[in-house]
């Protein structure tokens, strides 16, 4: 336990589910400094990760499409196969990783993907695919919310925007590398299937070594590792769900259903109005390159209003959904890829450090679950409905998907505005969630230094 400890303001303590209470003050304890070796771990493997990801997504509805001639409506069922295995798993195992750790629901959730992706060089049929994307969904729900809530307990309050922009730099950073290897690998491959087979394999590779590297260099702070020791009932989900958590999970839902559409029809889009596959693994890369400035987003949400950053990025990421829909100028595409880019850069690091901020840090596997949940269910309506909305209206889909965000976005502003209000007339950049883990920590001080049973039982948070 570290000696030097600030005290937190009296009558300001909060309970279980980061409400305000009338608690005397509590000695904060909890990560002072972020633990650097730890972040730059994760960032490294959430970069080889995602580069492998980035690899097999642009080509996936073309290969489906010209290898296995799969309808339109099919390939939507195979990218929703993910967001199934996405949307089933992610609350249950953000949960999971609550109770027995961040590092073993992560490290499993590598290895499945691992495999799953390379399971796809086994067949042609489409209906396996399915299977094959349900698993990969799986072991993104094992590192998603299990990854933020670990990114949460090695950071402080006060650098943590920052700490989610360098992962959302080192992700991007993948998804740029991703696309651009996927052709010359393409190519090494012969093109056609076993072009694309390489480009799987690569993937597969890729996440194996994740794997294995999470297996030898992760380790939890000791401070999460007692909170987890503590006897604590876990509260059930409906006591969770207070009024900002409930307006970003609004926010989450909405602005998916974009991203489940994106997967099925935006290479068959821009492939339909005369786009090559070079242009089309080019959309990738200029969305993708200004998010290496995540970390940039992340200093500047540390030190300004983080609300303000969320609504106005994700504002202007509804606005370009709804400009992809109404225009086939291929410049037009890529001048607002960058800046809706540039956008997301700046208020996704803030919207994950403000998420944190409303959360009970206990239950924050949990809280992050259930976000990827409903992320997911969104993402999953998107890759269903998409292709038969598409045979309608064709590109206006994305319009569609950008005034859904817009209109969630806009519901929950509220609501979140008057979060943020809370902890700024708190006087501190701590939420009053933060309380819990500084109540877990200086319970343990105060119990060593009054020997045992001067204190009585340890209180339950």
């Amino acid at each position: 336990m570290r000696a030097s400890l600030r005290a937190l303001p009296a009558g300001r303590a909060g309970d279980s589910l980061g409400r305000v209470t009338d608690a005397p003050p509590v000695l904060p304890a909890g990560p002072e400094s972020t633990d650097r070796l730890q972040l730059t771990v994760v960032c490294v493997a959430s970069f080889v990760t995602w580069t492998g990801f980035g690899a097999i997504l642009p080509g996936l509805p073309l290969f489906l499409r010209s290898q296995a001639h799969a309808s339109l409506l099919l390939i939507g069922f195979v990218a929703a196969g993910f967001a199934v295995g996405t949307f089933l798993f992610s609350a249950p195992l953000g949960r999971l990783s609550d109770v027995i750790g961040r590092k073993p629901v992560m490290v499993t959730g590598v290895w499945l993907y691992a495999v799953a992706s390379f399971l796809f060089v086994v067949t042609k049929s489409p209906w396996w695919f399915i299977v094959f994307r349900l698993f990969e969904g799986a072991g993104s729900a094992a590192v998603g919310p299990a990854g933020q809530a670990f990114i949460a307990d090695i950071t402080p309050e006060n650098h943590r925007s920052q700490a989610y922009g360098w992962l959302t730099t080192a992700q991007f950073g993948g998804l740029v590398a991703g696309p651009v290897l996927a052709v010359p690998i393409n190519a090494i491959g012969g093109k056609g299937a076993w072009g694309y087979y390489a480009i799987f394999l690569f993937c597969s590779g890729l996440s194996a070594l994740t794997a294995v590297a999470l297996t030898v260099m992760i380790k939890e702070p000791e401070s999460a590792k007692r909170a987890r020791r503590q006897r604590v009932k876990r509260p059930p989900i409906r006591t969770l769900l207070t009024g900002p958590i409930l307006a970003f999970i609004v926010v989450a839902f909405t602005g998916a259903y974009a991203m489940g559409a994106f997967e099925v029809i935006w290479s068959i889009y821009l492939h339909d109005i005369g786009a090559s596959f070079d242009y089309i693994n080019l959309t990738w890369v200029a969305f993708s390159v200004p998010m290496l400035f995540s970390w940039v987003g992340g200093r500047i949400a540390d030190n300004h209003n983080r609300y303000r950053l969320l609504l106005a990025g994700f504002l202007f990421s509804a606005v370009a959904w709804m400009i992809y829909g109404i225009t086939k100028n291929l410049a037009l595409f890529m001048i607002v890829n960058i800046l809706e880019g540039f956008a997301i850069a700046c208020s996704y690091p803030a919207k994950q450090a403000f998420l944190v901020q409303v959360s009970p840090p206990r239950w924050l596997g949990t809280i992050t679950g259930l976000e990827t949940t409903a992320t997911q269910l969104a993402t999953l309506l998107g890759t269903l409905t998409a292709p038969v909305i598409y045979g309608q209206i064709h590109g206006y889909t994305m319009t569609l998907g950008g005034i859904l965000a817009a209109v969630g976005l806009l519901a929950a502003a509220p609501t979140l505005r008057r979060a943020w209000a809370e902890v700024v007339a708190s006087g501190r950049r701590v939420s009053f969630a933060e309380a819990e883990r500084m109540a877990l920590e200086g319970s343990d001080l105060l119990a060593s230094a009054a020997g045992p049973g001067e204190l009585g039982e340890r209180p339950s948070v």
